[in-house]
């Protein structure tokens, strides 16, 4: 759901904060039932592709939105302004989290100042390689451009992706 830029990472640590599965899903739930359409869409594609098929088809309906709801939704849209950078960052989040070394990354961002040697730590502190990196993807997305842009750097000299 990062993915379609649906949740954040904030709202994937609110999540993941409880500590039964039983209590991250009704978290889940409560996000995507107050942001609604499109997030319930993607909740219900996710479903889907993850082999829940028939509980999607159960929960999926048709939002054709009344004239006044569309105007609703719509209203304020325009304050919003999320840098470039986060969306990127969010869109391409469980490709970061899966597939990088963070090992030679991290070394590079503590040698810009982008994280500190503490900051390190805490990456490394992680059990799976995936915690690591999403450790790190919580940092990056809580800094600024130029953090973003030493990443890219840093992802470059590892001849990994671009984002």
């Amino acid at each position: 759901m990062m993915t379609n830029l649906v949740i954040s990472v904030d709202d994937r640590r609110r999540i993941e904060q409880h500590a039964g599965q039983d209590d991250q899903n009704k978290a889940l739930l409560d996000i995507v039932i107050k942001r609604r359409e499109p997030a319930y869409s993607v909740f219900v594609d996710g479903l889907r592709n993850y082999g829940y098929e028939d509980i999607a088809n159960d929960l999926k309906c048709d939002f054709s939105p009344s004239p006044t709801s569309a105007s609703a939704e719509t209203e304020g849209l325009s304050d919003w302004n999320v840098p470039l950078y986060k969306v990127r960052l969010q869109k391409n989040y469980l490709k970061v989290i899966t597939d990088i070394q963070h090992d030679s990354i991290v070394d590079h961002l503590i040698t810009r100042d982008v994280v500190s040697v503490d900051d390190g730590k805490k990456i490394e502190s992680g059990k799976t390689p995936q915690e690591k990196n999403r450790t790190l993807m919580d940092m990056l997305l809580r800094k600024n451009e130029q953090g973003f842009n030493e990443f890219l750097k840093a992802l470059e000299k590892t001849q990994f992706m671009q984002i």
